[in-house]
């Protein structure tokens, strides 16, 4: 009696690795779109919790500013009206220089000498009035992006809100 033969035959290792190109090959265009697809939203979502956060903070504490002390100007090599300086009074009574302004990519809040960042997403803020008329409205727009694949960026216009200064 002959002994069994033990192992696999060439024509099923080629049917192996032909399956295994098959699939590996279908599946790294499905990985590049999971990735792509991943990096784009959590650029969405980044953007959107940036804006929120900044708009609502702007919000806040534009609204209490002395309508007499808003000044809105620009720091040096930064865009026009990108920068809102006023002064306003705490719950302690006391009077409080505020900015906001871009310094490059970056969103600052400097609270009477407290600087701290609010973004680093962001593409373009404006501090404009709408109404030649009325200067206690201030229309705020702001432009995040984020990096997402490739050297690509994610570009968002969330904002352009106006806050009416209330002193």
């Amino acid at each position: 009696m002959i002994g069994k033969r033990r192992g696999y035959t060439l024509m099923e290792m080629m049917m192996a690795v032909a399956i295994i190109g098959i699939v590996s090959g279908a599946s790294a265009p499905l990985m590049f779109q999971a990735t792509n697809f991943w990096r784009l939203t959590s650029a969405r979502y980044a953007i959107q919790r940036d804006v929120r956060t900044a708009i609502d903070m702007i919000n806040r504490f534009t609204r209490q500013a002395q309508s007499a002390t808003v000044v809105i100007d620009r720091a040096s090599g930064q865009p026009p009206a990108s920068r809102i300086q006023f002064q306003y009074t705490n719950t302690s009574g006391n009077n409080v220089m505020m900015s906001f302004y871009q310094d490059g990519k970056k969103l600052y809040v400097n609270n009477d000498g407290s600087i701290n960042l609010l973004s680093e997403n962001l593409a373009y803020i404006a501090f404009t009035y709408p109404r030649t008329d009325d200067i206690s409205i201030i229309s705020v727009a702001m432009t995040m992006q984020s990096p997402t694949y490739r050297g690509g960026k994610k570009a968002l216009q969330l904002s352009i809100q106006k806050v009416r200064i209330m002193n």
